[in-house]
């Protein structure tokens, strides 16, 4: 992170040495708890054509090279953001289905001296014979459980999805091509869940969903987070939101990361539906 830094702050002089415009100083905005995509934003739309903003997410502040009226116009629109913070009140409802289907075959009939006839259907009563019958049963088992996270605006609370992901060989082989691992030992013991970061603005929450998976490598235990895989929504405080439509972008990764099989053989899927209210 020095090396980083050290290059961040070279990048800075370099183009504050460039500046045609006069008046121009750089000055450091540390972020503290407060949403660093957002404060970038902010500070984007105010800075001038002259000046230049250099976002620093590993430090978790703002660089800005600009003049001391603009300095001013950031400092108070940053203060803004900084308010007193608030905290959220997440209520998590987990809905889970577990279908199966078993299928059946049973031999019944009566037989008397002679001949024997194995057919389908019914017995006759005229007919020595011995009927077979086939049936199917499809049973449909579902289970709701509910969780509450209080969470302070800015900061970040985990949802655990499950202790097992039931397609860790997919998983695997995507997380290869995307180059979030490398290495042929194959991970083990892989639980996921969904890291969800709320922040409060004005009466309304932005929700920032961000699937993780943690697993044993090479013998140690370490956790992916999949950030190119992260959703947003921006919600009325007490809305409920169902997060299985806000992947629509990656509907097969949200399908298999909600959705497997069981070791019984059985269909599982899940539903979580949260409601974040403002404390």
């Amino acid at each position: 992170m020095f090396r980083r830094g050290a290059l961040l702050w070279v990048a800075v002089l370099a183009f504050a040495a460039r500046a045609a415009s006069p008046g121009l100083r750089v000055e450091v905005y540390p972020l503290g708890l407060t949403d660093f995509e957002l404060a970038s934003k902010v500070a984007a739309e105010i800075v001038s054509e002259h000046g230049k903003l250099f976002p620093d997410k590993p430090g978790n502040r703002l660089i800005i090279l600009e003049t001391d009226a603009h300095h001013a116009e950031l400092r108070k629109a940053l203060a803004t953001l900084n308010a007193p913070l608030k905290h959220v009140r997440i209520q998590v409802v987990f809905l889970g289905r577990n279908a199966r289907s078993e299928r059946t075959v049973s031999v019944g009939g009566r037989t008397t001296e002679g001949e024997v006839t194995v057919r389908v259907g019914p017995p006759s009563r005229s007919t020595p014979s011995v009927a077979v019958h086939a049936g199917q049963t499809d049973t449909m088992a579902s289970s709701l459980v509910q969780q509450e996270l209080f969470v302070i605006s800015g900061g970040q609370a985990k949802i655990f999805v499950g202790q097992d992901v039931p397609e860790a060989d997919w998983f695997w082989s995507w997380g290869l091509q995307q180059g979030f691992w490398t290495g042929r030992v194959r991970w083990r013991e892989v639980g996921a869940s969904l890291i969800v970061a709320p922040y409060v603005m004005d009466r309304r929450i932005r929700l920032r969903l961000t699937p993780e998976f943690s697993y044993f490598l090479d013998g140690k235990r370490r956790v992916t987070a999949i950030e190119t895989m992260t959703t947003e929504a921006l919600v009325e405080d007490g809305q409920e939101v169902d997060l299985g439509g806000l992947s629509a972008e990656n509907r097969e990764f949200a399908t298999r990361f909600l959705t497997g099989y069981s070791t019984a053989g059985e269909k599982r899927s899940l539903e979580i539906r949260l409601r974040a209210n403002i404390e």
